[in-house]
């Protein structure tokens, strides 16, 4: 039921929900579920959602008549930040100002992308795991990166090797392919894998950046 009503629509409706909450019960029981989906995918129980939240399993039903609609209320938010990444989409912020390098871009998306994951990582943490485990959820994700983002940052890419700035001898969709396979995995890292140790980000983003240059940079 979940992948059918997977669409942009509800991406965004759910996630406006989710931001706004109708009562501090609710915002109880989402931060609840935020954290133990988060720690143990879909097989975690209603009952203990709505004991961490501190109301009764009736209540949490009052707000979400099923455990699946209460998922979507969680679930979505995050795969619409995947997807839809407003620091990507948005015209006036796709197409920067002349003044700004393929560094200076590289590098905002990547704070942008490595604080949203840090903000939201219990969300980015269900959401990797539900992608390697559920096949037509993930075939559902694909489309719509493919349809809002892929197409942007491939736009992006030539738009720099127009102004001499990446390599021209090397397609725009294998350097894009490259940048989001770097990021990622610094994402991930960062955000899920050890998010408590003695990270120097400035450091390490610039890193990235220069490594993706190292290789991709006239």
């Amino acid at each position: 039921m979940t992948t059918r009503r997977l669409n942009t629509r509800t991406l965004r409706g759910e996630s406006a929900r989710y931001e706004r909450p109708s009562s501090a019960k609710e915002a109880a029981i989402l931060q609840a579920a935020t954290r133990l989906f988060g720690e143990k995918g879909r097989g975690a129980r209603t009952a203990d959602i709505a004991a961490a939240a501190g109301v009764t399993e009736r209540t949490l039903f009052r707000y979400f008549p099923s455990k699946d609609s209460l998922y979507r209320r969680v679930m979505f938010p995050a795969v619409l930040a995947a997807t839809m990444p407003r620091e990507l989409t948005e015209t006036a912020k796709l197409f920067a100002a002349d003044s700004e390098s393929f560094r200076e871009w590289h590098r905002r998306v990547l704070k942008l992308r490595t604080g949203a994951a840090r903000a939201a990582a219990p969300q980015f943490r269900l959401m990797l795991a539900t992608l390697m485990t559920d096949e037509a959820m993930r075939r559902k994700v694909i489309a719509i990166w493919k349809k809002n983002l892929w197409q942007h940052a491939v736009d992006t890419v030539a738009r720099y090797q127009k102004r001499k700035q990446l390599r021209a001898d090397v397609t725009p969709e294998r350097i894009a392919r490259a940048i989001i396979s770097l990021n990622l995995g610094y994402i991930v890292a960062r955000a899920l894998l050890a998010p408590d140790a003695a990270w120097d980000d400035e450091a390490e983003v610039e890193a990235t950046v220069e490594l993706l240059l190292d290789g991709a940079g006239v």
